[in-house]
């Protein structure tokens, strides 16, 4: 039976905690008797420590590795947890994926908020660090997840910035000057085309259409096939970087075909030579959501044009949508108290 034993040597007492636990010895030594006492109820408590301290699998894998093994078999929709999971792979990458603690996960998430990460960007990191875990997990039969183990971020779900029309011409003037030469032209797709980021990123130019005027979106948040309606500007500005088959449009300086998904500098600079404050990449989606709906596009056709499902989500542009319910009112009572007795 698992207890406390005191141990008498040359430099005075310690305390030692050993048991047995899937067939291997945990041994350890604490200077404090409270320090054993606290780990000998918590081994004998916590199966997840217990696992991380005697799995073979946990002790011996490396999460980079681990990491690598996860992203080959990867099939999600959401492209950018590839990024997230290799943001984690830098941060633990020689560390056990038993050693890897909560304080870890934490350590790593205070990191991404010091940097200015949204609070849902740093809950989108947590989560596809969890999802790791899950797969290992399930592929060696253990059950260590801490990072279910860290309260999530609030968010804030209805914040909604728009750019102004001054705004918006400094942003893409800046844009113009970037280091990065396709920066305009990713910025002028977004704010015309309403796309997600990870959408734009991963565009090919087997993708666009330019008799139609369209983009296919195979692989959409919402699991669905989505076309994006290309304006002509945009077309010409397309023009210049056209080639033929699979390559991306915006594809990485100096991997081979790979999407370039690491330019927040570019974009970073680019918000500061505008003199833009408090807006994000993601603000860029609302900003022509706004622009459409001043144009007095019902929250039918918003829906559409952003790719949501629902209703749910334009609903924060309602108040902007009022021109067509005006016409729509004049027509259905225009004529209701005509003739009447005054």
């Amino acid at each position: 039976m698992a207890n406390v034993r005191t141990i008498y040597g040359k430099h005075g007492k310690t305390y030692r905690v050993q048991l047995m636990r899937n067939g291997q010895k945990i041994d350890r030594t604490f200077k404090k008797k409270k320090d054993a006492e606290q780990f000998l109820a918590r081994i004998t408590t916590c199966e997840d420590l217990a696992d991380a301290l005697t799995s073979v699998a946990l002790t011996t894998s490396l999460f980079h590795e681990v990491a690598k093994q996860f992203l080959d078999q990867y099939q999600g929709r959401d492209r950018s947890a590839i990024q997230r999971v290799g943001w984690w792979a830098d941060r633990l990458g020689d560390k056990a994926v038993g050693k890897i603690t909560r304080q870890h996960v934490k350590d790593g998430l205070n990191s991404l908020l010091n940097d200015e990460k949204a609070q849902a960007t740093v809950n989108r990191y947590q989560a596809a660090l969890s999802a790791v875990f899950a797969w290992f997990n399930d592929e060696h039969d253990t059950k260590h997840n801490p990072a279910r183990e860290v309260r999530q971020q609030t968010e804030d779900n209805a914040r909604t910035r728009f750019l102004s029309d001054d705004e918006i011409a400094n942003l893409l003037n800046a844009a113009q000057a970037s280091k990065w030469e396709r920066l305009h032209l990713l910025l002028h797709m977004a704010l015309t085309t309403g796309a997600r980021r990870s959408e734009l990123i991963n565009l090919r130019w087997c993708d666009i259409d330019f008799q139609q005027k369209t983009a296919l979106l195979e692989r959409t948040k919402n699991g669905s096939q989505r076309s994006l309606a290309l304006i002509t500007s945009l077309i010409a500005e397309l023009m210049p970087w056209r080639e033929i088959g699979e390559s991306y449009i915006f594809p990485h300086p100096s991997r081979l075909n790979a999407p370039f998904s690491e330019f927040d500098h570019h974009w970073r600079s680019c918000l500061l030579q505008s003199g833009i404050t408090n807006f994000r990449f993601h603000d860029l989606r609302h900003t022509s959501a706004s622009i459409m709906a001043k144009t007095d596009a019902s929250l039918l056709e918003l829906a559409d044009h952003l790719g949501h499902k629902t209703m749910a989500m334009v609903k924060r542009y309602a108040h902007l949508c009022t021109g067509h319910k005006v016409v729509r009112a004049e027509s259905t009572f225009g004529n209701l108290t005509r003739g009447a007795a005054r």
